[in-house]
């Protein structure tokens, strides 16, 4: 599908959903009301259980995050109300920490700030121009009052509301002027692995075949696809983790306190899935996943360099969707989220897409007004040079070159 037919689907379902709004009583008493402690955020649990839709902030998700990252210094939790109750939701946090400012993969200031992050998926209720225009005006007052430097909205969707009311109420000194776009892509699962393959074009079906054919016969048969619903696949995922490249570049999985935490609450409730690929009984390569609400939203991946010449990750992907695709039952998945950024794999497995941007927005201040000039600064230097390796073609080669060392830390 095109991006063109991909954005016109996503203007007809904000349509649709704007006259859904539309037919809420609107109230000129209209307010809203902030949470900054756990004991009053627990008050509103039961709104917010009614309308958590996304594993990021599914209310027990948000609090285990909250005890386990040491940098976070308590919630800011956002609720629009009215005569008729409450109607909507902005979930946030306000947290300590060092804001990278960097060339490419060189980082050089990383100031001290305050930041009130609004994570991925943390506009619950009735988005309507009203309700999305009341908290991010809060969120613009809570700079005003000093309680952070600057705010960070994880990416949400260009043709939203939210987005359309951050840009609208941002001011020139406060406004992110080197926002990046990126594709957020997801596929309908279907109902059998031969639909799945038929969606994919004649050159990707044989490519995947062979790929396939040369891994099992390299392997001798001796292969293996182990599926978790426990924490009991953590030793052998950390075991590939800490040979990728995105452990060097301090990203991806890694089996901290925190990252232990946050699986044993998945699999108590249920969402774990976790899918390791063995290759003579080694663990080569895996995919982390949550399962909420008959979405399968993917959450890390990764495979060991040693076998990249057999496309492992591409193998495990390709059976975790044969198996998805089998199932049957009220619990069927029946999406699949791709998550952040557009890997080549996504490109070729996503049957949607949407356009997504992650925004900033600057205090007000002398300190919320240097950043944002720091940040504009290094950012169009990151951009420029960015432009002039891909016009000579040599932007893939700094990347393969980068994470060949990231490999070696």
């Amino acid at each position: 599908m095109s991006l063109g037919m991909n954005v016109s689907l996503a203007q007809e379902h904000e349509s649709s959903r704007m006259k859904q709004i539309a037919t809420a009583v609107s109230s000129p008493v209209a307010h809203v009301e902030v949470y900054r402690d756990n004991a009053e955020v627990e008050t509103i649990r039961p709104v917010w259980e009614s309308w958590q839709n996304h594993p990021n902030t599914d209310i027990d998700f948000y609090q285990t995050i909250l005890k386990g990252r040491p940098e976070i210094l308590r919630p800011h939790v956002m609720l629009v109300c009215n005569d008729r109750g409450p109607q909507a939701m902005l979930i946030g946090r306000i947290e300590r920490r060092r804001l990278p400012m960097k060339i490419g993969y060189f980082r050089f200031l990383q100031p001290d700030v305050r930041v009130l992050t609004l994570p991925l998926g943390g506009l619950l209720g009735i988005p309507s121009d009203e309700h999305c225009a009341l908290l991010v005006n809060e969120v613009v007052s809570s700079l005003r009052r000093g309680e952070a430097d600057l705010a960070f909205f994880e990416p949400i969707q260009t043709e939203s509301a939210l987005y359309r009311c951050i840009q609208s109420s941002s001011r020139w000194f406060s406004k992110d002027y080197l926002h990046k776009s990126q594709i957020h892509r997801s596929m309908t699962v279907p109902k059998s692995a031969e639909s799945f393959y038929a969606c994919l074009s004649p050159k990707v079906r044989k490519n995947l075949r062979r790929q396939a054919k040369k891994l099992v016969q390299d392997f001798s048969g001796d292969v293996r696809i182990g599926c978790y619903k426990s924490e009991v696949m953590i030793p052998d995922v950390e075991a590939i983790a800490q040979k990728t490249y995105q452990r060097g570049l301090g990203v991806g999985f890694s089996s901290d306190p925190e990252m232990r935490a946050r699986l044993k609450l998945e699999a108590d409730k249920g969402w774990l899935r976790g899918h390791v690929l063995y290759l003579a009984n080694k663990p080569c390569a895996f995919w982390l996943a949550v399962v909420y609400q008959n979405i399968f939203h993917s959450a890390f991946m990764g495979y060991d360099p040693e076998y990249a010449s057999n496309s492992p990750g591409m193998f495990l992907t390709t059976s975790v969707i044969e198996d998805l695709c089998r199932e049957s039952g009220a619990d069927r998945v029946r999406e699949i989220d791709f998550g952040l950024g557009d890997a080549q794999y996504k490109k070729v497995l996503g049957t949607r897409s949407c356009e997504e941007i992650g925004l900033y927005i600057f205090a007000p201040s002398l300190k919320g007004c240097a950043l944002n000039l720091a940040t504009t600064l290094l950012g169009s230097l990151d951009r420029t040079a960015r432009k002039i390796l891909e016009r000579t073609n040599l932007l893939m080669k700094v990347k393969r070159i980068w994470r060949k060392s990231a490999l070696k830390r």
